[in-house]
């Protein structure tokens, strides 16, 4: 186990294992930490809005609205509300919690100091000269918690992250920002990919528009112009906070990481672009489906499996379980069970009792001529033979051969696309160790095609006896390379080496 982030992964956990801890709420003790989380929640999104409705009276009306919303607020009472406002700007004794965590480069235990909340100072000096009250936002640790419970949600709505980035950006927290344009870039080209599997899937069955996720889709439409709309909204005001940050923060904000994040929010603002694109082109495409081809939504008439039974039975709900398969597949591919005759009889009425009509007039005798012989397909060996022999040379004399372009000439690349036979037995030596036989006797024990060819290669070249008892595998180039494309042939590049015993 790797015990390096061992005590920063107890430092993120110990805020969460202390939410609501060490509260007596009375009969709201059950619900103390799903209450704190909400208050939680209710401050992010006021500080993405910018509002400075965050004092301690403020929070203690959000607790309200919580109990309201999970209809407890019977269990509520003015002084129970206050302890858990209270309980969540400090610990019992007035000031950090603390928490241990386990130090791993001292190897002892430490302790960990945090807050939930903190002093907002730029909205709090401008309160206490209209009202003298103290404004709040969210400590490090607490937007922590939230943003892992983010991380659970997959679709979490873009224009509530382009908020947070600009929320990042005004209080200067740049590389707090970067971190979340990456993310959001990574989530944006997520939607991106499944809007396009949406499409493909479209194009290959236009049914799939009245699929649970094309109605949905359709019903959205407004909601989705709308959304975009505000991104660009979103992206011009980044844009305004980052020359702002450039501008009043220039002795302190890193110059070089402000123009990396600036970079990082106009890749994004393309992404995104990107995404609309995908989204209103397949909208168009459904438009189009719909006005000019009616005819591919009609109903086909009739019963077929694949349709019937495959595609909305099976697909859709599944079977109870593996036999079920067998027994609906089982009607389709053998014979009944009462059937009278052998099914090797069945076969043979097949083949002898549908005989074209211009043979059963002709004579017995030439009915009784002779069938033709089959010749099976066997391989060319000279031709393979004479492909290989380079290979096998350089591999007795430098240890290792790699398939690659600059490996033969233009006449023997040819050669190779030509001979489909002698590119299949690199797959062959691909697929296992192949141990070249001690004595050419044995060689004969040999059934498989690598073997053959060695065994021929042996004989008719003495210069290669230096391979006998040798072990030779087969792999891909790990290094970073491009694949052999040839005329007529393309394929991965492949070293046969010499691996000690």
């Amino acid at each position: 186990m790797n015990w390096s982030d061992f005590g920063e992964r107890n430092k993120r956990l110990n805020p969460l294992w202390s939410l609501g801890a060490g509260m007596n709420l009375g009969e709201l003790q059950p619900y103390k930490e799903m209450i704190a989380l909400s208050v939680l929640l209710q401050v992010y999104y006021l500080e993405l809005e910018s509002n400075e409705r965050r004092a301690r009276e403020d929070l203690v009306e959000l607790t309200w609205i919580s109990l309201e919303r999970f209809n407890i607020a019977k269990f509520g009472t003015a002084e129970s509300v206050e302890r858990m406002v209270d309980g969540l700007l400090w610990s019992g004794n007035g000031g950090d919690f603390e928490a241990f965590y386990y130090d791993d480069a001292a190897r002892q235990m430490a302790v960990q100091k945090y807050k939930y909340f903190t002093v907002d100072e730029d909205a709090t000096r401008s309160s206490w000269e209209e009202t003298g009250k103290t404004v709040y936002r969210l400590s490090e640790y607490a937007m922590e918690l939230i943003f892992m419970s983010h991380e659970i949600i997959d679709e979490f709505q873009i224009s509530i992250k382009l908020l947070e980035i600009q929320m990042h950006i005004k209080h200067g927290r740049v590389t707090r920002a970067m971190q979340d344009v990456n993310e959001l870039i990574s989530r944006v080209r997520k939607m991106i990919q499944q809007q396009q599997e949406y499409r493909n899937a479209l194009r290959r069955n236009p049914k799939h528009m009245f699929s649970e996720y094309g109605t949905a889709r359709h019903e959205r439409l407004e909601e989705i112009h709308q959304q975009f709309a505000e991104e660009r909204k979103h992206f011009d005001n980044i844009h305004r906070s980052l020359a702002r940050l450039a501008n009043d923060e220039k002795d302190v904000i890193d110059f070089n990481e402000l123009r990396q994040l600036s970079e990082r929010v106009e890749l994004s603002r393309r992404v995104h672009d990107e995404l609309a694109g995908v989204v209103l082109s397949i909208f168009e495409t459904e438009t189009n489906l719909r006005l000019n081809y009616p005819e591919l939504f009609w109903g086909a008439a009739g019963f077929n499996f694949r349709t019937n039974v495959w595609e909305e039975w099976v697909k859709a709900e599944g079977l109870p379980d593996g036999d079920s398969l067998e027994t609906l597949v089982s009607g389709l591919f053998t014979p009944n069970q009462d059937f009278i005759y052998p099914l090797a009889w069945a076969w043979e009425e097949q083949d002898v009792g549908f005989l074209p009509e211009e043979y059963l007039d002709e004579p017995e005798e030439a009915m009784g001529e002779e069938p033709a012989v089959y010749i099976p397909k066997s391989i060319p060996w000279p031709e393979v033979k004479s492909l290989w022999y380079p290979v096998f040379a350089e591999l007795a004399v430098q240890g290792t051969f790699t398939f690659a372009a600059e490996s033969f000439s233009e006449e023997e690349q040819k050669r190779w696309a030509e001979t489909p036979d002698a590119v299949d037995l690199w797959i062959q030596f691909f697929h296992a160790d192949i141990i070249v036989q001690e004595h050419a006797a044995d060689a004969d024990s040999g059934a498989d095609e690598p073997q053959k060819l060695i065994r021929q290669l042996m004989a008719d070249y003495p210069g290669l006896e230096s391979l006998r008892g040798k072990r030779l595998r087969t792999s891909i180039r790990k290094i970073p390379t491009v694949s052999v494309s040839w005329p007529g042939l393309e394929m991965s590049p492949y070293t046969i080496t010499i691996v000690e015993n």
